[in-house]
């Protein structure tokens, strides 16, 4: 193997070490070495010295990289392009390269994955987990008030993909593998609603077995504790594939354990208070941690909150992070709820069912309760706001959270209020109009305001605006 190009230096010759190069391998296969210094910038370089049958490492000052090679692949390290101080470029050994470049094909993997355009073209397109409700390898969200029967919707839900089961007429993804995080209630929820449920819909013993429970509560702003979570679903993972005679290629790897995770309740989901921003954004990362090792959905249930029951209990990061939210509105006394789509981030958001809770038996002779599609429960599906009032209305809705302040003064209630000027703004920040000219903006917001006024769903009063109880 031939020494590389002459070496130029900038500076007196005795400043600098030339390298000395020896053929790594010659044609009767004697072995030989390559060593070679360079003091460049006046920074040492650490020797590298290539020693027959071992696999060569080079380095330079900034940062250490290993490059596997073969024999056929050391025309490689003795072609490598090199740049002087002089600013000169040329060939020596690789044994002691600086500021070299190499063909793509010897890079070192980048940490990062980042996409090319190309590569955004070719990402899958969304597909539903339960049609209209859930998409696949998502966040959602189900809130409602106490009695709103939002644990029975939870479990309904995540017992259709279990089975496959159609969910009151809309396909379902399945059957898959469903895990539902019981964090309180676990004993009822274990032996009655998920047995009942499975009885009800006369499901067959072996689809059954897709349903899986963790009967107490978990830390999802920890990160220790969700790689707990991500080791067991690896676990589960390779039980699965031994159990079908097959071999596990790696026992780290969760992919693929459960199409969904149902975390119910919310509020028992994590160590810190969740109304800190701090354990939302750590909530939230590890969220998205599940989502991709697992390549699950989440469904998270949570309560409304004390002050507005449009939105659920939560600080506003949480609030803003789900990719679907959905609302139950419940009534006790006559075993009915209505489910109703709150908001898809990319997707029409229109959905909505009524249903009866029916009163079920279950194996060991208890009852439990499932819900069932039914017309006969009113829905708001006639006069439900659509477009431009519904952005408003949810705007609202964020402004309350932010700014919501009570004042004890007459014709004012004892609710949270906000100004017009921040219910405005936060419209803005909706996109309640494509328009940057200041006057259409203003119009625009003036109109739904109005119209929102109209249907009696807002009140105002001296120059501040609040939501009226439906």
């Amino acid at each position: 193997m031939a020494d590389g190009g002459a070496f130029t230096p900038a500076a007196p010759d005795d400043e600098y070490i030339k390298p000395v190069s020896i053929p790594f391998m010659d044609e009767d296969g004697t072995f030989w070495l390559t060593a070679g210094t360079d003091y460049l910038d006046r920074r040492e370089f650490r020797p590298c010295i290539l020693l027959g049958g071992s696999s060569p490492e080079r380095w330079d000052f900034d940062r250490e990289i290993s490059v596997p090679t073969s024999m056929e692949r050391m025309e490689y390290f003795a072609r490598a392009r090199v740049r002087w101080l002089d600013g000169s470029e040329g060939l020596v050994p690789g044994a002691c390269l600086v500021g070299f470049t190499e063909d793509a094909d010897n890079l070192d993997p980048p940490p990062l994955t980042i996409l090319s355009y190309d590569d955004m073209l070719a990402m899958p397109d969304p597909a539903w987990l339960v049609q209209g409700v859930i998409q696949e390898a998502t966040s959602a969200l189900l809130f409602g008030k106490s009695n709103a029967f939002k644990s029975f919707l939870g479990i309904d839900l995540g017992c259709s993909v279990a089975t496959g089961t159609p969910w009151h007429e809309q396909a379902v993804s399945g059957p898959a593998p469903v895990l539902y995080v019981a964090t309180e209630g676990s004993r009822g929820v274990g032996k009655q609603r998920i047995p009942g449920w499975m009885e009800a819909h006369q499901i067959p013993a072996d689809l059954r077995k897709n349903m899986f429970l963790y009967p107490q509560e978990i830390a999802l702003d920890d990160d220790k504790a969700v790689s707990d979570l991500l080791q067991t679903c690896a676990h589960v993972n390779a039980s699965r594939v031994l159990a079908r005679g097959g071999r596990v290629g790696n026992l780290k790897d969760p992919k693929g354990a459960f199409a969904l995770v149902v975390v119910d309740i919310f509020g028992a989901s994590m160590m810190g208070p969740e109304t800190s921003d701090e354990t939302a954004r750590a909530w939230v990362r590890n969220i998205n941690r599940i989502m991709r090792e697992v390549g699950c959905a989440v469904l998270t249930v949570a309560h409304t909150g004390w002050a507005d029951d449009s939105r659920a209990r939560m600080h506003t990061h949480f609030w803003g992070s789900f990719d679907s939210r959905m609302k139950a509105e419940g009534d006790k006394a006559s075993l009915t709820t209505v489910l109703r789509i709150d908001r898809h981030k990319d997707e029409d958001s229109t959905g909505e069912w009524g249903f009866q809770l029916e009163k079920v038996a279950t194996p060991s002779g208890r009852t439990t309760l499932v819900p069932r599609l039914s017309s006969d429960v009113k829905t708001t599906k006639g006069n439900r706001l659509k477009g431009q009032q519904h952005t408003a209305m949810q705007a609202l809705s964020e402004a309350l959270i932010e700014h919501g302040t009570r004042v004890t003064a007459p014709s004012l209630p004892s609710c949270p209020i906000v100004t017009i000027d921040q219910w405005q703004t936060m419209c803005e920040r909706h996109g309640l109009t494509d328009s940057t000219d200041k006057q259409t903006v203003g119009r625009v917001f003036r109109r739904n305001r109005d119209a929102l006024r109209d249907k009696g769903l807002i009140k105002i009063f001296d120059g501040f605006v609040w939501k009226v109880d439906q």
